[in-house]
């Protein structure tokens, strides 16, 4: 983005912020210790400058960083936004989970080589429960040379209801790059709480198909945002890992 576009994105953000607040214009300067010309000339546009000293006030006037106000999105910063909706426990157990993969890095002679492998309790089966996790570290040097940066991590399956597509003991190596038509997904439905392992059909609407026939398809409107918002992408299965 150019330097005017930033600098609009922030003034627009800035006056839907005053006004999801309910506050004047006027009260809006004060709190950000500007004058009120100060900030109409802000929100007009007649500047390219982003005052600093303002963006540091809007995170204690409505609690958004300065990425969010000029609509800089990347994967950490979408990371941090999702991270302010969080409880204070949840928070401290992604730190303690940073801790340990900090750890990990720095006391690792070749940490890309290696992945974490989720291991989810509860049966693997279509609609899968899932009661909790543990993480484990697993070498994939093999699979980094193929795939490179696009693996972000495994997921180990525990039963054998995915037979003869997956079976108990194997490994899926994960992507969380958009998925594309005919890839495998792993998706959680926000209705019943459920994990589904489903291949991903491009279509009006799309379709969640079960991948070893047993199970029920789900239809996806992709034009009705409601219904999309039920269903969180996990990632899709980039392939098994051969052990």
């Amino acid at each position: 983005m150019t330097k005017q576009e930033l600098a609009k994105n922030f003034s627009l953000n800035v006056e839907k912020e005053r006004v999801r607040l309910g506050l004047t214009q006027a009260e809006m300067a004060k709190k950000l210790e500007m004058s009120l010309s100060g900030y109409k000339k802000m929100i007009s546009g007649e500047t390219t400058k982003i005052d600093a000293y303002a963006a540091y006030l809007m995170y204690g006037i409505c609690g958004k960083w300065l990425f969010e106000l000029i609509g800089y999105s990347i994967y950490e910063s979408d990371t941090l936004t999702k991270m302010k909706c969080l409880t204070e426990s949840q928070l401290k157990f992604i730190s303690a989970i940073i801790n340990i993969e900090y750890d990990f890095l720095t006391h690792q002679n070749t940490p890309d080589e290696y992945i974490s492998v989720i291991t989810l309790t509860g049966n693997m089966q279509d609609g899968m429960i899932y009661d909790s996790g543990n993480v484990t570290k697993v070498n994939a040097a093999l699979y980094r040379k193929r795939f490179g940066e696009d693996l972000h991590f495994g997921i180990k399956i525990t039963s054998s209801h995915l037979h003869p597509v997956y079976n108990k003991g194997d490994i899926i190596l994960i992507s969380q790059n958009p998925i594309r038509d005919g890839d495998t997904g792993v998706f959680i439905n926000k209705d019943d709480g459920r994990v589904y392992i489903r291949k991903f059909h491009q279509a009006e609407p799309c379709l969640l198909e079960p991948i070893n026939g047993f199970g029920k398809p789900f239809y996806v409107n992709n034009s009705n945002p409601l219904e999309m918002e039920k269903w969180v992408k996990v990632g899709y299965v980039l392939c098994k890992m051969k052990q």
